[in-house]
């Protein structure tokens, strides 16, 4: 019964500790979303104000949400090795944006003296991360290993279908297929003949027939001419 016990109250801790992990991963995530959103906003300055947050808005959740999504892909989907080795490669290059993007907000409000690399991530290295989402995000859809069984039974169906087409091209070829070809084309030459043949001898008991249907007509009066009234 003790044994039972300290299953649940195991299974129950466990429980909180993954709760208590989301929390703080949501927290850390929300000030990461902050500090993106104001370096971002710098980029899309050349807009009105209401498409600069809107385009800003789009680049947080583009890349919070790719953190998000690897975090749930990894613990719930991802099974096959080079998923979780994509999916743990793409969450170690957000945390090191994120860990980016807060300290070099926080240095701006502060006003301190920002290092090379944060001045070049600002002018170009915080765009760059919407690419390498796109990378991770393409290579993880590529290495589905459902995908990959489905690429696999179309290129069997497709190389069956093709050795059956060329089977039967072969055997277009073959000495049983020209026999039968010769063979067909004996049986349309008889029956081509026989239809010739046949419609030359009913034309002739016709032309017979119409010879003999002609009337004749006799003169019964001693070869006297009669006259009509």
């Amino acid at each position: 019964m003790s044994s039972v016990q300290d299953a649940f109250k195991h299974n129950r801790a466990r429980q909180n500790v993954i709760v208590g992990g989301g929390l703080i991963l949501v927290c850390i995530t929300l000030l990461s979303c902050v500090s993106s959103f104001m370096i971002y906003r710098e980029g899309f300055s050349d807009t009105p104000f209401f498409v600069q947050g809107i385009l800003s808005l789009f680049a947080v959740l583009v890349v919070e949400g790719a953190f998000i999504w690897l975090v749930y892909g990894f613990t719930r989907a991802f099974s096959s090795f080079l998923e979780r080795i994509i999916c743990l490669t793409g969450m170690l290059f957000i945390v090191c944006v994120m860990f980016t993007n807060i300290v070099t907000h926080f240095m701006m409000v502060k006003h301190l003296q920002l290092a090379p690399f944060q001045e070049t991530w600002l002018s170009c290295g915080a765009v760059s991360v919407f690419i390498g989402v796109l990378v991770i995000v393409l290579a993880i859809t590529l290495a589905d290993p459902v995908s990959r069984l489905i690429r696999l039974e179309l290129l069997y169906q497709g190389r069956q279908q093709e050795t059956i087409i060329q089977a039967k091209t072969d055997g277009l070829e073959s000495e049983h297929v020209q026999l039968a070809m010769i063979e067909r084309a004996e049986i349309e030459a008889r029956q081509l003949a026989d239809k010739i043949v046949g419609g030359d001898n009913q034309l002739a008991p016709r032309g017979k027939a119409r010879l003999i249907q002609q009337p004749q007509y006799g003169n019964f009066d001693g070869g006297k001419p009669r006259r009509r009234r």
